[in-house]
């Protein structure tokens, strides 16, 4: 695991937890419905499809290092155009990021997938989202800044928002030489892409399907629920940002130590299912309350449980199909996640202007079945 990967993973978490804390509030104090916001989420999770489809090949073919240079480019572009606030920049924009996040998730991934042995791949996965959870969490504190900044100098909320994720996508450009210095791990090459589809086991085809249903349903709540917090407790880019904070520093954490306790009960998807079940009654709960701080403290601890081992599906997956594949199979697996996530933040959008609460629990009912789903295939292949 190169140290600069793991510091490039700290930094974009930074910039990932300012923009997370910032975003919503700054569309809704510009005016946008809960519809537009889902529509923006929409629209960059389709480009990121796309994205992410030519990223797994082109990773094989050229290089993964590569790849991960144009996301951050692209990531910067995309924060600028946000940051005006005008719809069809937005557009521009949320198209942009889409791009961004498909180049640089599959990328990374798949020169994590290649990097010493697969008993460590759980370790390598789950160390590089450690360090963009320490990131995020720190990211996610300043949050206050803009808050702090509009109320002490008298300065327009719109405006020290607009800063702030303009900030952001400066960092992104600081880092990207960085990425130069890594090490290439090339994959099967333009040959070997066009035949690797066949090369993808039936168990990792089917824990793709059941992914579809998981990424569906937190496109439709999870994705949106900077904007349900806004909408329904009408708090700032401070509030959500200290919750999240939270939530990445516990995650950031539990990170380091999940994969050896892994490997101490039964193997990464044993790890998984026991944690990310134990999430959905949370996930109820939020729907029940009125109360900003019971639903921030559900959601903060729901968040952890359902996100905190899912380096350790990914380890299971990619373990699935031969290292030479993997820069196609990590392209295949953001898909099964991000294509039916492209409806579930359109959908979720129009679910909240009609019912602030029934895309969570509609949520809930569909992890439900997805995490039935990984058992299934768990309990075939002996895992469980």
């Amino acid at each position: 695991m190169p140290r600069s990967l793991l510091m490039i993973s700290a930094v974009l978490g930074i910039s990932w937890g300012l923009l997370w804390s910032v975003q919503a509030p700054f569309l809704r104090s510009l005016g946008y419905s809960g519809a537009e916001y889902g529509l923006l989420g929409g629209v960059g999770v389709i480009s990121g499809a796309l994205a992410t489809m030519a990223a797994g090949i082109l990773s094989d073919m050229l290089g993964a290092r590569r790849i991960l240079a144009v996301g951050l480019l692209v990531y910067a572009a995309s924060l600028y155009l946000i940051s005006t606030g005008e719809w069809i920049p937005l557009l521009a924009g949320a198209a942009l990021m889409g791009i961004s996040n498909g180049f640089y998730g599959t990328s990374t991934r798949a020169l994590l997938a290649r990097i010493g042995e697969d008993s460590r791949l759980h370790y390598n996965l789950s160390h590089y989202a450690a360090a963009g959870s320490l990131g995020g969490a720190l990211g996610s504190l300043t949050g206050w800044v803009p808050v702090y900044y509009s109320s002490s100098y008298d300065v327009d909320i719109v405006e020290a928002y607009q800063a702030t994720i303009r900030a952001v996508a400066l960092a992104s450009l600081l880092i990207a030489p960085v990425v130069l210095g890594l090490p290439e791990h090339r994959g099967s090459g333009f040959q070997g892409v066009v035949s690797d589809v066949r090369r993808l086991s039936r168990p990792f085809i089917l824990l793709a399907v059941f992914e579809m249903i998981i990424g569906f349903g937190a496109a439709m709540s999870i994705h949106n629920i900077d904007y349900y917090f806004a909408l329904k407790y009408g708090v700032s880019s401070g509030e959500l940002g200290s919750v999240f904070a939270a939530q990445q520093l516990v995650m950031g954490l539990l990170m380091i130590k999940l994969p050896s306790l892994s490997d101490r009960v039964g193997g990464p998807l044993k790890m998984y299912l026991a944690v990310t079940f134990s999430s959905i009654p949370l996930l109820i709960g939020m729907t029940l309350t009125g109360s900003y701080l019971i639903a921030s403290i559900l959601y903060l601890v729901r968040s952890i449980l359902m996100n905190v081992a899912t380096p350790l599906l990914e380890a299971f997956a990619l373990g699935l199909v031969p290292r030479e594949y993997r820069g196609l199979a990590s392209s295949m697996l953001s898909l099964s996640w991000t294509i039916p996530a492209s409806g579930g933040r359109v959908v979720g959008g129009y679910l909240l202007d009609i019912n602030v609460e029934l895309p969570l629990r509609l949520t809930a009912m569909l992890y439900s079945v997805s995490l039935a789903g990984y058992a299934y295939i768990g309990k075939r292949l002996g895992k469980l």
